[in-house]
């Protein structure tokens, strides 16, 4: 297996940031009932195959916050992140039914949470190579969220002009404009201040938007390329 090391520098200087420039909520916004696990998590937390040399992740934690994690890409090789420096110093606290994994063979590795307090959705994607960066992305739809819906096999996230819809298999992305004009000062720590709901099916995006006092519903086909 050859190791692929990725230094806290590197991936900090090369990293793709995939986040929007709306404002950053403070409180905690998301309902009770939004995460249900809410106890300190002490153990590290394996995502995927069971088996060494498979495809799988290992979230270690340290003071119930994230520490580290180890994306095994199988054959292709390994990559450690820390936490802190890679998400910026981000106070993330997700439940221990709010981490989901997916593997595209030849494509990447993804690793999909969403923070306990507020309900925001995050993804790390690892992209399968050597010498290739990982990339986060601090605004994602996830489908912990119950308002939220994505089939298996695919990711989601937006900005401040699309919704992205990622094949994991195939690496192609279709996207959806959320308003004619962009959108702007989004709170995305109370996502569904903005982002009511979203049902995401492989050839499909229903997304209902609340934006300038307007409700703007998309339902739409995809195309990916």
């Amino acid at each position: 297996m050859k190791l692929n090391s990725l230094s806290l520098s590197a991936i900090t200087l090369a990293v793709l940031l995939a986040s929007c420039g709306g404002s950053e909520g403070t409180t905690e916004t998301a309902s009770s009932s939004f995460c249900t696990d809410s106890a300190c998590i002490t153990e590290p937390l394996r995502l995927g195959s069971p088996t060494p040399d498979k495809p799988s992740v290992t979230v270690s934690f340290k003071d119930c916050q994230i520490d580290s994690i180890l994306f095994d890409n199988g054959k292709t090789g390994n990559a450690k992140i820390g936490f802190a420096d890679f998400f910026q110093g981000r106070n993330v606290k997700p439940g221990k039914s709010l981490f989901g994994y997916e593997f595209g063979d030849g494509q990447a590795a993804w690793l999909k949470f969403n923070d306990c307090a507020t309900g925001r959705g995050y993804l790390i994607k690892v992209p399968v190579g050597k010498g290739i960066s990982p990339m986060k992305y601090f605004s994602a739809v996830n489908s912990f969220d119950p308002k939220f819906k994505v089939e298996d096999g695919l990711v989601s996230y937006y900005d401040n002009t699309f919704i992205y819809v990622e094949d994991v298999h195939t690496g192609k992305v279709a996207k959806t404009l959320l308003t004619d004009t962009g959108v702007k000062g989004v709170d995305h720590d109370n996502v569904h201040s903005f982002l009511d709901s979203v049902n995401i099916r492989k050839d499909h995006l229903y997304a209902k938007i609340r934006y300038e006092e307007k409700d703007i519903v998309h339902d739409v086909p995809l195309t990916f390329k």
